[in-house]
C-alpha cells in the first residue's frame, strides 16, 4: 500500500483521476482542482492512497472558517473547493481509517480545530458513515435543481403552476421592453473585471467574501475549463448588471456565484438570470440544472427541487467534540443549517 500526502492535484494523472472521481458535475474533476489551486483561493491538501498502483481511496480538503454562533472554526473542509460535492472517496473501513489519520496529521499542521466530511447526498452520507467513528452529523444548506424533462423553453413555462407562469412571464416580457440584453460567453478573462465587482456587491450583501472569485481565478478557469465554463451577463445598453457563471458538461449545468449591481435592481436582472440559464440548458439538451442554496422561495417558484445535503465533522478533543454535539443539536431544534 502507496500513501501520497501533498499539495498537488497533479501528482495525479488527469484521465486517472477523473475515472476515479468522476467530472460530472465538472467540479470533481482534475481540471477544477488544478483551477483552484492556481487562483490560488484555497489551500488544497491531498491524500491518495494506492494499492497494487491503482488509486484506491483519496481525500481533498483546505482550511476554512466555519460560522458557529458568529464565531469562525477553523474546520479542516474534506470537499470540493468553491463546490458542493464530495472529496472524501474511501469504499472501506480500512481505508478510511487510513484517510482519517492522515487527515487528523493535515489539521495538526494547519492548526485547524476539527475535520469536516460536507457535501454529502442522503446516499453518500449512509455510506460514509459506515466508515468513520465519532463523527457528528450535521444539515447543510439544501442544494436546488431542475430535472430538465421539456421539449423547449416554452415547454418549460407552460409547466409552471398559473402564478409561477405569470410571474416568469412578466419578468421576460419587462426584459425585452426595457431592452436587456443577454450574453453567453467562455471568454472569461475579458470580463473578469466586471464580474468581480458585480459579485462584490453579492458578497458585501451577505458579509461573506469566501467565496469571491478573484482575478486569476477567471485566468485559471479560462486555461483549464475553457470548453465547460460560461459567464452569462445581463445589459441594459452597455451597462452591465448582473451575471452568473456556469459550470457544464454534457448532461449537468451548475450555475453559481451570481452578482447583481444594486444601482440598477429595479431591472430585476437577477431573476432573468434564472429564466435565461434554464432556456440555455433546455438548448444544449442537458438533464439537470443546479443552482445552488439560498433564495429557495423563488428557486421553487420557478420548479426548483430541494436536494438535501449533509456533513460530519470532528473536534480536536473529545471535550470540544461534546460541545459540537450540543450545538448541533440545538440548531438543528432553531433550524439552522451549515
Amino acid at each position: 500500500m502507496d500513501i501520497n500526502v501533498t499539495d498537488t492535484i497533479q501528482t495525479v494523472d488527469e484521465d486517472e483521476w477523473d475515472r476515479f472521481a468522476g467530472c460530472d458535475p465538472v467540479e470533481r474533476s482534475h481540471a477544477w482542482y488544478r483551477t483552484v489551486e492556481e487562483s490560488g483561493m484555497r489551500k488544497m491538501h491531498y491524500v491518495f492512497l494506492r494499492e497494487n498502483e491503482k488509486l484506491r481511496a483519496a481525500a481533498c480538503c483546505f482550511l476554512l472558517r466555519e460560522k458557529m454562533h458568529r464565531i469562525g472554526i477553523p474546520f479542516l473542509n474534506v470537499q470540493s473547493p468553491l463546490g458542493v460535492s464530495p472529496a472524501f472517496f474511501s469504499e472501506t473501513p480500512d481505508h478510511a481509517r487510513i484517510l482519517l489519520e492522515r487527515l487528523e496529521e493535515i489539521r495538526k499542521k494547519e492548526k485547524g480545530l476539527g475535520i469536516m466530511l460536507f457535501c454529502l447526498r442522503k446516499e453518500e452520507l449512509s455510506a460514509v458513515e459506515k466508515q468513520v467513528r465519532s463523527f457528528v452529523r450535521f444539515p447543510g444548506r439544501d442544494n436546488t435543481y431542475i430535472d430538465l424533462n421539456f421539449t423547449d423553453f416554452e415547454d418549460y413555462l407552460n409547466s409552471l403552476n398559473e402564478d409561477s407562469w405569470r410571474s416568469a412571464r412578466m419578468t421576460l416580457n419587462r426584459a425585452r421592453r426595457w431592452k436587456i440584453r443577454t450574453v453567453f460567453t467562455n471568454e472569461i478573462s475579458k470580463w473578469k473585471e466586471v464580474t468581480y465587482r458585480l459579485q462584490k456587491y453579492t458578497c458585501e450583501q451577505h458579509n461573506d467574501y469566501r467565496m469571491h472569485l478573484t482575478h486569476q481565478f477567471y485566468d485559471s478557469l479560462e486555461k483549464n475549463l475553457k470548453e465547460n465554463a460560461e459567464l452569462l451577463l445581463c445589459f441594459k445598453d452597455d451597462i452591465p448588471l448582473a451575471f452568473g457563471l456556469s459550470l457544464n458538461s454534457s448532461s449537468i449545468a451548475n450555475y453559481r456565484y451570481p452578482g447583481v449591481d444594486p444601482e440598477y435592481r429595479n431591472y430585476q436582472a437577477y431573476f432573468l438570470l434564472y429564466y435565461e440559464a434554464i432556456k440555455r440548458a433546455i438548448e444544449k439538451r442537458q438533464k439537470r440544472i443546479y443552482f445552488g442554496p439560498t433564495t429557495y422561495e423563488f428557486k421553487e417558484k420557478i420548479g426548483c427541487k430541494r436536494a438535501e445535503i449533509f456533513g460530519l465533522a470532528k473536534m480536536k478533543n473529545p471535550v470540544l467534540n461534546l460541545v459540537l454535539k450540543v450545538y448541533i443539536t440545538f440548531s438543528a431544534s432553531w433550524g439552522k443549517k451549515f
